[in-house]
């Protein structure tokens, strides 16, 4: 079933997508079709670009915004869900009074590149920091894991002294604290993990500067990024950004169900700098947003980080000539894009149903 979703590279991807947006449109489903284009390029020197596919009532002022790749090799899973819905779309088309649009890998160089961040290193959902904000700082403990996380040379493929020193970190400063500064975003060390750039990407501007001809007819918006790799393999998370009162939070459980969690849950989330969402709610603070991060889990938290470590790494001191080969960067792939029937399928499944409760939640809301 999920073969014919899910790619094994961006070219692929990319053009199942703009396939699937160009039967909507021949369909009289969709009304817009566009292609924000950066000027780098893909490992085959293709043209990497963000690809977005706009639905429903143009007219509308309520939308619902889907999002995917923004941390590149992530974007397989999500691209999936994203054709998948639209291929449900086109069957059953959409609901009379919303415009719905799909953007197609945020970070299309990190998608090609299999990588999580973009050409200059920079994670963009640590890269959409306030208008007032500047690109400065680190977490308070950063300094203390950097050596752990951030080697001065390539490491092995087991990695078995890595683990065992960042087990003896975790007892020493808890593992809440550990994963808020390695996960919370930094701005002092471009050759790091979890570096948030220097100031706004061009893959950012595009996609910022495209949205505000969107919202210019749309004051309730319904924002759903999808995101792998964080919690129980094969369960998803539905993640709110701080900010929402406790008001808020209980109306928004009470529609999308207990796996709605605080970003700076003690359980699986943690607090961060810069993401997308709160990007967008500082940037239109007058909009009426509901934003979710759909997580959906793969392997360990550990796991996850020591296939990080090792991309980052090897692209950093490696000297590698096929770097685009290299077995960290498909082992970070792999991470993050398991090749497993039942769980591929069920990303599929609650992909579908998170987009139908956004729906009913712009529709039903005032």
């Amino acid at each position: 079933m999920w073969e014919e979703y899910y790619s094994n590279d961006y070219v692929a991807a990319a053009q199942r997508f703009r396939d699937q947006s160009q039967r909507l449109m021949d369909n009289d489903v969709a009304y817009d079709v566009q292609r924000l284009v950066l000027k780098e390029k893909g490992p085959m020197e293709e043209e990497l670009s963000i690809d977005i596919c706009l639905l429903g009532d143009p007219k509308a002022n309520k939308l619902l915004l889907s999002t995917s790749g923004i941390h590149g090799v992530e974007g397989y899973p999500g691209s999936a869900i994203q054709l998948y819905v639209m291929k449900e779309i086109e069957n059953e088309g959409i609901p009379e009074g919303v415009s719905v649009a799909f953007v197609h890998a945020l970070n299309p160089w990190g998608m090609a590149w299999l990588r999580r961040v973009n050409e200059t290193n920079s994670d963009l959902n640590r890269n959409f920091l306030p208008p007032n904000e500047e690109y400065l700082g680190e977490p308070d403990d950063y300094d203390k894991v950097n050596h752990l996380i951030n080697p001065s040379k390539p490491p092995s493929k087991n990695g078995k002294m890595f683990t065992s020193k960042m087990f003896s970190h975790i007892l020493k400063y808890g593992m809440r604290r550990t994963k808020q500064a390695i996960a919370e975003g930094q701005y002092t060390r471009p050759a790091a993990l979890q570096f948030g750039g220097e100031s706004l990407q061009q893959g950012p501007k595009l996609f910022l500067a495209w949205l505000d001809e969107v919202l210019k007819g749309a004051d309730n918006i319904m924002a759903i990024d999808l995101h792998t790799g964080l919690g129980k393999s094969g369960q998803d998370t539905l993640l709110l950004n701080p900010g929402y009162s406790q008001e808020e939070i209980k109306i928004i459980k009470q529609r999308f169900g207990k796996k709605v969690a605080a970003l700076d849950s003690s359980s699986i989330a943690y607090r961060t700098r810069g993401d997308l969402h709160q990007g967008l709610m500082t940037r239109w603070p007058n909009k009426n947003w509901t934003c979710i991060t759909q997580e959906f889990g793969t392997f360990s938290q550990l796991k996850v980080l020591k296939a990080l470590r090792n991309e980052n790494a090897w692209t950093q001191h490696g000297n590698v000539e096929n770097i685009y080969n290299h077995w960290s960067r498909h082992k970070l792939l792999r991470t993050f894009n398991p090749r497993n029937d039942s769980w591929r399928e069920q990303l599929l499944k609650r992909g579908r149903m998170l987009f139908e409760e956004g729906l009913l939640h712009l529709l039903e809301g005032e």
